[in-house]
C-alpha cells in the first residue's frame, strides 16, 4: 500500500513541471497585438459574445455559440466588479470601453483558451497514466509543446474549448471500452455534442462513443445504451447552440453560405491531402518526433489491445478523410480533434522507447519535447517584437490631423484607427434600419466618444478575395463606409479621402485583378509619404504605405 502511495506521488512533479512547461510559452505574449487585434478570426468570435447581451440569438452561425456563450458570462462577472454592480458605471459605459479599450476582453478569453488546454493536458496525462503510477505522460508532452496549439492558446477562438471537451470524450470512451460503467459512455456522449456545440470541426472525434459502444472489452453493450448516447450528444450540441434548432433556416442559410465559398475557387484534392498527411505528421510540430511514434504505438496497441487501437486510429482516418475533401481541409486548426488520439497513440510509442530506465526516460521526454519547444519560443519571439500595424497607428495619430479622411484596408491588417463620432452616429442610424445588432454598439461609441478619430473608409474586396463566405461578408460591409475601388481613384477622390494607407496582408492587384486600376493610379497620382518595412532584421506584421491624395 505505501508503495503505491509512493508510486502516485512520483507522478505529481512530472505533471507538475509538464504544466509549468506548457503554461509558460502559452503566457508569453498573451498580450499580443492588444489593443490592435491582429488575428481575423477574433473580432467575430468577440463581437457574438458581447452581442449576446442584448439577447441570446446569435446573428451568425459561422461559428457555434457555445464558447461566446462562456465569454459572455465571463464578461458578465468582469462588468458586475468593473462597474461596481451598475453603481459607478452603466452598461453604456462598459459597451464603450469594448469599442475603445478592448484589452481586457481579447485576454479574458485568451486566458481562458489557455486555461483550456491547460486541462485537456491534465485530462490526457490521467488517461495515459491509468493504472500504471510510474509511466510518464509522453503524449500530453508532445501536446504541451505543440506549435499548433501554443498557438492557438494566444487566440479568443473556440478551438482550445473544443480541444478540452474532445480530450474529456475520448478518455471517457477509453474507460468504458475497457469495460467502464455506462456511465462512462454517457459523459463521452455529452462532451462529444459539446464539444461539436464549441466548434463544428469536432464532430468526427464524436465517433469515439459508438466506437467505444461497438468495441467494448467482452463485446458490445446493450443497442438500447447507443441510442441513449446519441440523444445524449444531440441534446448536448442543442443546449451549447440552441438556436440551430429555434433558428435553423438562418443555420442551413449560413451553412449553404459556407458552401458557396468552396465554389469560388478549385479544390486540389491532392494538394490538400498532401497537407493534411503533413499537418497529421507534425502534430507535435517539425521534427517533432510524434508522427512516428504514433505510427509505433498503433502497432504495439493494436498487437495488445486491437480494438482499442481501433478506436484511436478511426476517427483519426475519417478527419483525414473529410480534410482532403474539403477546400480548405488543410488549415492545422482544423485537425485539432484528432489530437488527443494522437497524443495517446504517440505516448505509447515513446513509452517503449523509454523503458523503465530513468536515463532513457529522461532523453526520450526531452525528444518528445525540445522541438516543440525551440519552436514555441520562436513563435513567442515573433509574438513579441515590433510590430508595422502598430506602427503606423502612433504615426497616424501624430501626423493626420483629427477629421481627415481615411482609406484603410481590413482592421486586422492595418494600422489601428476609430471612427468620429459624426460617422458612429451616421452608421447607427443605417445599421438601426437595417435591423444590424451592431447598431447598439454603435450608438454606445457615440454617446462615450472620447473625441478625435477620423472619417474611415475601407476598401470594399470580394469574399473569393478575403475568402470568407459571401453572404458573411456583405452583411459585415452592410455596417461600414467601403468604397468600391475597382473603377480607380474616382470614387475616392469624391468621398474626399485625403490619406489611403496599404497593407500586404490585404488588396493585392497581383491576386484581384479588378484592383490593379486603383493601385495603378495610386502610385501615379498619390504621395508616398512614409513606409513601414516588415521582414527580418525589420518589424514584424505586413509591410505597410502611406499614401497622401494629390489634389
Amino acid at each position: 500500500m505505501r508503495r503505491a502511495v509512493q508510486r502516485g506521488r512520483s507522478f505529481v512533479p512530472a505533471a507538475a513541471v509538464l504544466l509549468v512547461l506548457a503554461a509558460l510559452p502559452r503566457l508569453v505574449g498573451i498580450t499580443w497585438g492588444l489593443p490592435h487585434v491582429y488575428n481575423a478570426d477574433e473580432p467575430h468570435v468577440i463581437n457574438m459574445a458581447v452581442s449576446l447581451a442584448g439577447g441570446l440569438r446569435p446573428h451568425s452561425f459561422k461559428y457555434p455559440t457555445l464558447w461566446p456563450e462562456m465569454l459572455a458570462a465571463g464578461y458578465g462577472a468582469w462588468y458586475a466588479f468593473w462597474s461596481g454592480f451598475g453603481f459607478l458605471r452603466g452598461a453604456l459605459d462598459f459597451a464603450a470601453k469594448y469599442a475603445f479599450e478592448p484589452t481586457g476582453f481579447y485576454l479574458i478569453a485568451r486566458v481562458l483558451s489557455g486555461l483550456c488546454q491547460l486541462g485537456a493536458l491534465i485530462v490526457l496525462a490521467r488517461c495515459e497514466r491509468g493504472k500504471d503510477a510510474l509511466r510518464w505522460p509522453y503524449g500530453a508532452a508532445v501536446l504541451a509543446a505543440s506549435p499548433a496549439l501554443v498557438e492557438l492558446a494566444h487566440a479568443a477562438k473556440p478551438d482550445s474549448f473544443m480541444f478540452l471537451l474532445v480530450a474529456g470524450a475520448t478518455a471517457a470512451a477509453l474507460r468504458f471500452q475497457r469495460g467502464g460503467e455506462k456511465g462512462w459512455l454517457m459523459g463521452s456522449a455529452v462532451l462529444a455534442g459539446l464539444a461539436c456545440s464549441a466548434q463544428y470541426t469536432a464532430a468526427p472525434a464524436g465517433l469515439v462513443v459508438p466506437l467505444a459502444w461497438l468495441l467494448r472489452a467482452g463485446g458490445p453493450a446493450p443497442f438500447s445504451w447507443l441510442l441513449q448516447a446519441g440523444l445524449l450528444s444531440a441534446l448536448g450540441f442543442s443546449a451549447g447552440t440552441p438556436y440551430a434548432l429555434i433558428d435553423h433556416e438562418r443555420f442551413l442559410a449560413d451553412w449553404r453560405d459556407y458552401g458557396d465559398l468552396g465554389r469560388l475557387k478549385p479544390h486540389d484534392a491532392v494538394e490538400t491531402a498532401r497537407l493534411v498527411m503533413k499537418n497529421l505528421w507534425c502534430f507535435g510540430g517539425e521534427g517533432s518526433p510524434a508522427g512516428a511514434a504514433a505510427l509505433l504505438g498503433l502497432a504495439a496497441v493494436a498487437r495488445k489491445e486491437a480494438k482499442r487501437a481501433l478506436l484511436l486510429l478511426m476517427p483519426v482516418g475519417v478527419y483525414a478523410a473529410l480534410l482532403s475533401a474539403s477546400f480548405d481541409g488543410g488549415v492545422p486548426r482544423y485537425l485539432l480533434g484528432a489530437y488527443p488520439a494522437l497524443a495517446l497513440l504517440a505516448g505509447e510509442g515513446l513509452s517503449l522507447l523509454g523503458g523503465t530506465g530513468a536515463w532513457r526516460r529522461g532523453v526520450v521526454a526531452a525528444l518528445a519535447l525540445a522541438p516543440g519547444l525551440f519552436l514555441t519560443w520562436q513563435q513567442d519571439a515573433d509574438l513579441l517584437r515590433p510590430d508595422t500595424r502598430a506602427q503606423a497607428a502612433a504615426w497616424l495619430r501624430e501626423t493626420v490631423p483629427a477629421g481627415a479622411s481615411l482609406l484603410l484596408d481590413q482592421p486586422h491588417a492595418g494600422p489601428l484607427a476609430y471612427p468620429l463620432k459624426e460617422q458612429c452616429e451616421e452608421l447607427a442610424e443605417r445599421a438601426e434600419r437595417a435591423g444590424s445588432p451592431r447598431a447598439r454598439l454603435l450608438r454606445a461609441m457615440a454617446a462615450r466618444h472620447p473625441g478625435g478619430g477620423w472619417r474611415i473608409y475601407r476598401i470594399q474586396r470580394a469574399a473569393r478575395d478575403l475568402w470568407s463566405s459571401p453572404r458573411h461578408v456583405a452583411a459585415s460591409q452592410a455596417d461600414g463606409e467601403f468604397l468600391d475601388v475597382r473603377p480607380g481613384l474616382d470614387l475616392v477622390r469624391a468621398a474626399r479621402v485625403d490619406w489611403v494607407v496599404t497593407t500586404s496582408y490585404g488588396a493585392d492587384p497581383r491576386r484581384s485583378r479588378e484592383l490593379a486600376t486603383f493601385f495603378s493610379e495610386l502610385a501615379e497620382q498619390a504621395d508616398l509619404v512614409r513606409e513601414f518595412p516588415s521582414g527580418p532584421g525589420a518589424a514584424a506584421g505586413p509591410w505597410l504605405r502611406a499614401y497622401r491624395l494629390r489634389r
